[in-house]
């Protein structure tokens, strides 16, 4: 059974609804599903046939509005398992492929969960929040980086902050860090008429606030370390779904095109910054199109 198959069936007997009606309560939600009937919802639930990606893609709108994944225990089991188990390989060969700057080329670990730490658990341990500056300011133009290890360590300990390492034998191997910022905030990011590096706690959301993730800093030794620490954020942004609006990326490189093709985010502006004197890239999307995204929905779904 597919996982798109388990999910119609959980949700369905969750639901107490026969095929039939599935399929009529299908119909009314999407155009997409116009004619639906109960053959095709029982093909679908045993794997014998898999809905094309745009009916997958409104199958998860659905189930997302109607909050089944959160609401539903089986129903929230089911989608976290699948993001969990099914992006690994496909994320490490994206990687793999295409990103120059925040990826490393040290050989592949034999890591697991067991190796992955939140950084706020690290106050005692200055070095992990210093190699971050240190990655981000060598990686952006000269004085762009202005975050202090003080700053970002006092902005990782915020409640509503993802901020992860992978560390092995004291190596710091990667990291994923994603502020969730005010609307408002995020609107001036995403136009560059704020600095990204400007943010402080006053604009950051509560963990039960409406707010926007802002992806602030990414980096793994290899592919399948940067896979890791990406499959962690997914696992985030689709637990804390009910309070997250959009998913914000401001590209100042130049592989942030390529990153942003691949996560389902939408440029809303670009531009040339005439003091740093690099090409800028704003892209912000709702967190439905970043969580099911064509690449997501084909791996995991």
């Amino acid at each position: 059974m597919t996982t798109i198959g388990k999910l119609l069936l959980q949700y369905r007997e969750h639901q107490g609804w026969t095929q039939q009606r599935f399929a009529e309560k299908l119909s009314a939600y999407a155009p997409v599903f116009k004619n639906l009937n109960s053959v095709t919802v029982s093909r679908w639930e045993t794997g014998a046939t898999e809905p094309g990606l745009a009916k997958k893609k409104a199958l998860l709108h659905y189930f997302a509005d109607s909050e089944c994944m959160h609401r539903i225990g089986k129903c929230h089991e089911i989608v976290r398992n699948a993001y969990d188990e099914c992006l690994l390989d496909p994320l490490t060969s994206l990687f793999n492929r295409n990103y120059r700057y925040i990826i490393g080329n040290f050989p592949e670990f034999n890591i697991d969960q067991s190796h992955l730490h939140t950084l706020s658990h690290f106050g005692n341990r200055r070095e992990h929040f210093e190699h971050i500056v240190d990655i981000e300011r060598a990686t952006n133009v000269e004085g762009y980086y202005n975050l202090t290890p003080q700053r970002l360590e006092k902005l990782c300990s915020h409640p509503s902050t993802f901020a992860i390492i992978y560390e092995r034998k004291r190596q710091h191997l990667g990291h994923f860090i994603m502020f969730k910022i005010k609307q408002d905030i995020a609107e001036e990011i995403v136009h560059h008429t704020r600095k990204e590096y400007t943010v402080t706690t006053e604009d950051l959301c509560q963990p039960t606030e409406k707010g926007t993730y802002y992806i602030h800093a990414m980096y793994g030794k290899n592919p399948r370390i940067a896979a890791l620490v990406n499959i962690q954020a997914y696992l985030h942004l689709f637990e804390h779904f009910k309070w997250t609006d959009n998913v914000l990326i401001f590209a100042s490189r130049e592989d942030g095109p390529k990153l942003t093709r691949h996560y389902g985010i939408e440029q809303i502006d670009e531009g040339y910054d005439d003091f740093f004197g690099f090409r800028w890239y704003g892209y912000m999307s709702p967190i439905k199109k970043i969580l099911f995204s064509d690449i997501v929905v084909r791996e995991v779904f």
